[in-house]
Formats: C-alpha cells, sequence, structure tokens
C-alpha cells in the first residue's frame, strides 16, 4: 500500500464510524488524483478512488445483511427511489462482462489500437486483437463504477458537494503545481504506469494535459452556475474559483478545454435565449448585465491575446500530425463498430481518442444505449431540480470534453457526475411519492432518511 492509499484508507474510516455525511468529500477528493495508486503491484497499480469504494463497501456488508434479514427490507432496497438507474447500471455491468470475455475471442487478429501504447505511434502499425489482462481489468473497474452508484444515496449522502470537492482540488492543486513545479511530489502523486505530461503544458495532478482539460471544463461550469444561483459573499469562493481555472487554463493549452468550453458556452447561450423567448417571466439579474458589459470590455481590449489562445491556437492544433493520428483512431472505431455487426470487441480491446468513440467500438449499440440512457437521465434531473442544476452543467462538461479527447469509461469523475445529477432525483422522487395518499409506506433501511441527521460541514448549499 503506498502512503496515498494509507491516507485514504484513514479518512475512509474516520469519516464513517464518526461523521459519515462527509464521505462523499473524501471519495470527491480521491477523484482528483485518478492516477495515483494506492496499492501496487508490480508496475501495475490501484487507483484511489476504487480502492475506496472497495473499502466503503466492505464496511457496507454488515448494514446490507442486517436489511436483508428483516421483513420488507428488500423491497425497500428495490423501491422505486433509484430502482431505474441501478437496474441499467447492472445491465451495462453484464453486457461489459459479456462482451468483454467474448469480443476478443470471436474477433481475434482485428486491428486495433492497443491500449496499452499511445496513437501516434500506432496509425501506420496496429496492434492485432487477442484476450488480454486488460480486458479483465476494464471489466473490474464497470463492476466497481456501477457498485458506487448502487451504494450512493443509500449508506452516505450523495450531491453536488461530490462533484464540487473533486473539482476544487484539482484545479487548485494544478494551480500550486504551477509554481512549485521543482518541488511537485511526482513520486507520490504520479505513481502509476502511464504518464505522458511535460512540464511544457500543466498537467496538475493527472497524466497528461488534456485529462485536466477536461476537469476544467467541468469546474467553469460548475463555478459559472454557482457563481449565478448564489448571493452575496457566497458568491465569492466561486469567482475567484473561475480566476483559477483562466489561469490553470492558460498554462494547460489543452484543446480539450479550450473545444470544451466553447461548447458549454454556446450551449448556455442557446438556452439562456430559448428561455428569454418561451417564458415573459425571464429576468436579468443587474449584476450579471454588470458582469457582461465588463466582460465584453475586457475582451474588446484584449482581441490579440483572445485571439492567440482560442481561434489561432485551435487553428494549429488542427496542422498538428497527433490531431490527424486522432482523427484516424475515431475512424477506425467507427470501422470496429461495423466489423463487429453492432456488438462491439470488448472494453480493454481497443482505445481511440474519443470517449463516444471508445465506448461504440468496445460495448457497441448496446452499451451506447445504456450509458446514454443514464447521461440524459442526469442531464434531465440538471433540468427539473435547482439543486442539480451546477452539478449537470459539470457533468455535460465532462461528457463533451471526455468526446474530444479522454477515451476512459473508468474515469472516476464521469461517475461522480452521474451520482451527483441521480442521487438527489432520486432522493426527491422517492419523497415524491411518499407524499402522495396513495402511496405504500415502504421506509428503506439504507436510505439517508435512515442515518442520523446530516449536518452540513460548510453551511447550507445554495
Amino acid at each position: 500500500m503506498t502512503v496515498m492509499g494509507l491516507l485514504t484508507l484513514v479518512a475512509i474510516l474516520a469519516v464513517w464510524f464518526f461523521r459519515r455525511e462527509w464521505t462523499q468529500y473524501v471519495l470527491g477528493v480521491t477523484v482528483a488524483f485518478p492516477h495515483t495508486a494506492a496499492l501496487t503491484t508490480g508496475i501495475q497499480g490501484f487507483p484511489l478512488f476504487y480502492f475506496a469504494v472497495v473499502v466503503i463497501a466492505a464496511l457496507s456488508i454488515p448494514y446490507l445483511l442486517m436489511g436483508l434479514a428483516q421483513p420488507g427490507r428488500v423491497a425497500a432496497i428495490t423501491s422505486r427511489r433509484a430502482f431505474l438507474p441501478d437496474l441499467l447500471g447492472v445491465l451495462l455491468v453484464a453486457w461489459g462482462a459479456f462482451i468483454g470475455i467474448i469480443g476478443p475471442r470471436l474477433f481475434a487478429g482485428m486491428r486495433v489500437f492497443d491500449a496499452a501504447n499511445g496513437i501516434d505511434g500506432q496509425v501506420g502499425n496496429m496492434a492485432v486483437l487477442a484476450p488480454t489482462g486488460q480486458n479483465l481489468a476494464q471489466i473490474g473497474y464497470l463492476g466497481f463504477s456501477a457498485l458506487f452508484l448502487l451504494l450512493s444515496g443509500r449508506l452516505f449522502r450523495v450531491d453536488s458537494r461530490i462533484l464540487g470537492s473533486a473539482l476544487w482540488v484539482a484545479v487548485v492543486l494544478a494551480a500550486i503545481r504551477i509554481v512549485a513545479e521543482p518541488v511537485w511530489p511526482k513520486e507520490l502523486l504520479q505513481n502509476m504506469e502511464v504518464y505522458y505530461a511535460t512540464p511544457e503544458r500543466l498537467a496538475g495532478t493527472f497524466a497528461e494535459p488534456s485529462d485536466l482539460g477536461m476537469y476544467l471544463t467541468a469546474a467553469g461550469a460548475y463555478f459559472a452556475v454557482m457563481l449565478w444561483r448564489s448571493t452575496g459573499r457566497r458568491r465569492i469562493p466561486y469567482a475567484l474559483g473561475l480566476v483559477v481555472v483562466a489561469i490553470d487554463f492558460l498554462f494547460n493549452a489543452s484543446g480539450t478545454a479550450l473545444l470544451g468550453l466553447a461548447v458549454v458556452v454556446f450551449a448556455a447561450i442557446a438556452l439562456g435565449l430559448r428561455r428569454l423567448i418561451v417564458t415573459s417571466r425571464f429576468g436579468v439579474r443587474p449584476g450579471a448585465v454588470v458582469t457582461f458589459v465588463a466582460g465584453v470590455a475586457a475582451a474588446l481590449t484584449h482581441l490579440s491575446m483572445l485571439y492567440t489562445i482560442t481561434i489561432a491556437s485551435a487553428s494549429a492544433k488542427t496542422e498538428t500530425s497527433s490531431w490527424v493520428n486522432r482523427g484516424a483512431s475515431n475512424l477506425r472505431a467507427w470501422e470496429i463498430f461495423v466489423e463487429s455487426l453492432g456488438a462491439g470487441i470488448g472494453l480493454g480491446s481497443n482505445r481511440p481518442s474519443s470517449f463516444f468513440f471508445l465506448v461504440l467500438s468496445c460495448l457497441g449499440i448496446v452499451g451506447v444505449g445504456l450509458l446514454g440512457v443514464m447521461v440524459v437521465m442526469a442531464l434531465r434531473a440538471g433540468a427539473r431540480l435547482p439543486a442539480v442544476t451546477a452539478s449537470a452543467w459539470a457533468f455535460a462538461g465532462i461528457v463533451i470534453a471526455a468526446s474530444i479527447a479522454v477515451p476512459d469509461l473508468a474515469s472516476p469523475v464521469f461517475w461522480i457526475g452521474l451520482a451527483a445529477c441521480l442521487c438527489p432525483w432520486a432522493l426527491a422522487r422517492a419523497e415524491a411519492v411518499s407524499d402522495s395518499p396513495s402511496a405504500v409506506d415502504l421506509t428503506p433501511a439504507l436510505t439517508p432518511s435512515a442515518l442520523p441527521p446530516v449536518r452540513p460541514p460548510f453551511g447550507s448549499q445554495a
């Protein structure tokens, strides 16, 4: 066990037994270190987040046994509270396990992009598909992710703060690394086998700049929504958060962050205009007008710099061989999807440049459908519940940025983004059902309502 693994174990045990409502904070912090191993075996490492999930699952066994031993508890566990997301997660794992075992054998010999090697070196010399340990490893990570969704909101509270804590830690540590690069503890924080980052571009606690770019996209969306919805002094930390995101963005120089933030901003403007047209009750805050005018003024006085970090940067990236190679890997992923008759060839068998094409080529149309329904449910929850709005926009940023250049279904931030949207929605739905006169009174033994009252450690959420 590594030093970070030991610290994670101590933190999980402490919050579990003394302040369980803080469990989501510990999990959120581990998400900011996706390339830090808690356990190492030779050259392989087991990430902090999944290690924490395994520890929580082990601690949950007594509670699950107690719940199953009493009448009515099984019905409570599988109640309408969160049955559909749970079912989708279980089906996704079942399909992932099936195609992950059958696919590499059924389509053996197919040309693929090996996940253990970089894309650039494989464009003209692709690997040959065959069953490997990566297939089993990716199936395991998918299972742990689904297990996290099953436990979330039942044995410990999960809301937007799990996502917020991950984003805060990620962007702040990235900013610290800008000035602390000579003394940055790489051996402690970057102890996984794969590590592509270079000192020229900021990567923070991640393996490569594109990973940080995904977090910057999500953090920019999250902080902007929280700033919009907060009042008074509560706006200050989110305004400072946006400043930190801007600083990280300049040093990150990632096309992932550039395109991701551009798409999120465009979507926000489009939805805002739609709301302005559809409803007559739409109002604009004076502070928003002042901020908009100040932003336009700053943009007009720094046109040269803005052009350099946006249009010129995007144009330069499209002319690089890396951009062409990434496009070729995505094209090959589509061909794999067609050649496998839409079934996919299993997780760990192919690694293109895009999250979407990863799922398409590895899990096929079934995986895309199941995962797509879960993503749509999460985004719809953000549209219906104000408390989930910031999480939904951040999650949208994660999906957009991952679809650009982060092909990793085992990325913890994707799964906590799902949980941050779906768990509050499921709890609100359960409360609405229980308030209905015709509803059957099922009191889940394993829901937050059965735990001691939760006291927000840093004040109520905006």
